[in-house]
């Protein structure tokens, strides 16, 4: 059975049901991706499967919590800079995401709605930049309050210090032995695309999109700095330093797995608690 990215967004639901949720001022949960290479065991829907599955959760977390939001129709045409030399990896240019995500956000507007939470699992930079340089701009144009969710940790990646009022800055209480269960072979490596816990958490929302035997027979191909530079070069140099396209290491999802799900729960429900505080 695969993966339903549609399940609980607006696209179930009729124009006169819209109509009457962006009348109560609801908030909106918008999930973005993109279509990518993973490696060879998991699918290209990787990112929007995350943002979905997030969104989804969120939505019933607010919903025991008395509140009601929507979630908007999966985006999921982003930029691949880094993994743009494989096939399945559909890459824009940065200038046509940022229009076509402007105008997602004016359409929300047109409807009545104004408050979007934007949630997205794809750290290429350039994609990432897309999408707060769109977000500013229609926060400025069209009056919106559109934010960037992302977690504390990922603040420094983007030279953030987390007070921007584009970002909605989530910081569960992680407990800190959970990063600590580490390989020692894995340990100073960075396991960044497809690796253990991307594998976990994937595993974790869409079990039968995820070949787990063949994750177990993959050598970890985690980077060293200098592996990192040519990551970030793209194209040619990326496809040197991960031929099978997984920068990580896939047969250690066991581990992680053990704490997914918890770590999955302490996200959705700081991230709820977030929203109802504006």
């Amino acid at each position: 059975m695969s993966f339903d990215i549609f399940k609980d967004t607006m696209v179930t639901e009729n124009w006169q049901k819209i109509e009457k949720v962006a009348e109560k001022a609801v908030p909106v949960l918008f999930p973005l991706g993109v279509i990518e290479e993973h490696g060879p065991h998991l699918p290209l829907g990787c990112d929007i499967y995350w943002s979905v599955s997030m969104c989804q959760r969120v939505k019933k977390q607010l919903e025991a919590m008395g509140r009601e939001c929507v979630i908007a129709p999966p985006y999921y045409w982003g930029v691949n800079y880094c993994t743009g030399g494989f096939p399945g990896s559909f890459s824009l240019r940065p200038e046509t995401m940022r229009q076509v995500l402007f105008e997602c956000f004016e359409n929300l507007k047109s409807f009545g709605f104004s408050d979007i939470y934007c949630f997205s699992y794809h750290g290429d930079s350039k994609h990432v930049k897309s999408i707060v340089e769109a977000v500013q701009r229609a926060n400025k144009e069209i009056g919106v309050c559109a934010k960037l969710v992302l977690e504390s940790m990922d603040l420094q990646l983007y030279g953030w210090k987390g007070d921007e009022d584009f970002l909605l800055v989530s910081n569960p209480p992680y407990p800190m032995e959970w990063f600590e269960e580490q390989e020692p072979g894995e340990r100073g490596l960075l396991d960044i695309h497809g690796g253990a816990f991307e594998t976990a958490v994937i595993n974790q929302f869409c079990p039968e999109q995820v070949d787990l035997e063949l994750a177990k027979q993959l050598k970890s191909s985690s980077l060293n700095r200098e592996g990192m530079k040519k990551w970030l070069q793209g194209g040619q140099a990326t496809r040197e330093v991960v031929p099978l396209g997984y920068a990580g290491n896939p047969a250690g999802y066991e581990a992680v797995s053990k704490h997914v799900e918890e770590m999955l729960a302490l996200q959705v429900e700081d991230i709820a608690e977030r929203i109802v505080k504006g």
